[in-house]
């Protein structure tokens, strides 16, 4: 939605077309929640389609939506993701009427390229063609096996009818382990609820903070993976010392974080993620004030708690499932018993496992590669994708998590609206 309001934002003549399946535009993963407790994990002053007129989206939440006494938004308040979505959709409702975008209710399967063009096969057997193909499918969740008590963290079904007091297992500890745990304290559980990961690290909370100053020419890029931890652990130490927060430090290497990573060798990069990637998650994305508040409340009342471990294995049992878990620290295997298990591991780790029919098609029609790390898809600089033989696309591309690989931080709204920005003036230069 952000590539396309970018690209119908002047008057060129295009036509653009948006291939959807689900009911609701713009939903997705993060804003198909209707739960009001689920906020912007950016504050609505950075959460602007437009880099280049920041306060959009701010000047937009407050003259639509209906506010009364001290609800009125500050541009450092964290909105809720429902409004956000109702933002995407205002956003390109003026191209729908006048006819230059386009929507397609469809399931894509399949690509397939002429030297004239490239078409789109649905799983109804239809199809449509296009000079330009973009995948902006967002992130591709975790493969997972059925059971009757596990649910997929990672959809938007509502909240399974379990007894308010039935125990509750959640694996995975990072923002949709929050969103979980958020739903079910506003749905009146009053189960114990237990997350579990590896390191049992939680997202932090936002504060309001301005970033450091920051020396570019001093950023360690290219550096051994220890040499920068070491040079972002002194300059955090450097930045509290004088009253600061670590925070202002991770916020101020945001327009950087793409450039340092495409520096780093590629052992560097698996490093990263094997080692330091939990935590650095964990700093840099960070949740709403208001949503650790319920979280913390949850925690200091025992009604929710976190555990650092592995989950070895599930036992079946007629009423739920026994979870079994080494603990990181102790190396005890506690079981604990649970009516639900949420998968919230994050997006997979490799983009092969994949169900998605349309990815799978291109990796195996060798239309598309896989990243050196398997994240997502190869692209080159300009977002096209680049096949097996590293011949680079001139029709289809790829922007957003997929591109993960290669840009490492494109999945916030401030990262994914500059690339758009960037292809979309790529393809209009082409058009």
């Amino acid at each position: 939605m952000l590539l396309a309001a970018h690209l119908l934002r002047g008057r060129a003549p295009i036509l653009v077309t948006i291939v959807e399946q689900r009911a609701e535009l713009g939903a997705g993963i993060a804003y198909a929640t209707k739960d009001p407790d689920h906020l912007l994990n950016v504050r609505a002053a950075n959460m602007s389609a437009f880099s280049d007129e920041p306060e959009h989206f701010f000047r937009w939440l407050r003259t639509h939506v209906p506010w009364t006494g001290d609800a009125v938004p500050e541009a450092s308040s964290f909105a809720p993701r429902r409004v956000y979505r109702d933002y995407l959709e205002g956003l390109l409702a003026p191209h729908l009427s006048e006819g230059r975008l386009q929507l397609v209710r469809a399931k894509a399967v399949a690509i397939s390229e002429t030297p004239g063009a490239a078409t789109v096969a649905f799983e109804d057997g239809s199809s449509i063609s296009a000079d330009r193909v973009v995948l902006a499918t967002g992130n591709e969740g975790p493969k997972l096996p059925h059971a009757p008590w596990r649910y997929d963290g990672w959809t938007s079904s509502p909240v399974p009818d379990l007894p308010a007091g039935a125990p509750v297992a959640i694996i995975g500890t990072g923002l949709t382990m929050v969103d979980w745990v958020l739903t079910l304290l506003h749905s009146g559980h009053r189960g114990p609820i237990v997350a579990v990961s590896p390191r049992g690290l939680m997202p932090h909370a936002h504060r309001t903070v301005s970033p450091a100053a920051l020396d570019a020419s001093k950023l360690p890029v290219g550096a051994p993976l220890s040499l920068t931890m070491r040079w972002l652990r002194q300059w955090i130490s450097r930045i509290e010392s004088e009253d600061g927060d670590w925070r202002s430090a991770i916020d101020a290497l945001r327009p950087h974080t793409q450039r340092m990573w495409q520096a780093l060798p590629l052992k560097v990069k698996q490093r990263f993620l094997r080692h330091a990637r939990p935590w650095w998650d964990q700093h840099r994305h960070r949740i709403a004030p208001a949503a650790a508040e319920k979280l913390e409340h949850a925690r200091r009342s025992g009604q929710f708690r976190i555990i650092a471990g592995r989950v070895l294995a599930f036992e079946d049992r007629q009423d739920g499932v026994g979870v079994v878990i080494s603990a990181r620290v102790t190396r005890e295997r506690p079981k604990i018993f649970a009516r639900a298990v949420f998968e919230c591991r994050g997006r997979t780790n490799n983009v092969s496992d994949t169900e998605n029919p349309l990815l799978r098609s291109l990796l195996a029609n060798g239309q598309a590669r896989s990243d050196a790390l398997r994240l997502g898809l190869e692209v080159s600089p300009e977002c096209a994708l680049i096949n097996p033989n590293g011949l680079v696309s001139e029709r289809l591309h790829a922007i957003g998590p997929l591109t993960s690989g290669v840009f490492w931080e494109v999945t916030a709204v401030p990262d994914i609206r500059t690339q758009a920005a960037k292809l979309a003036h790529k393809l209009l230069a082409s058009a």
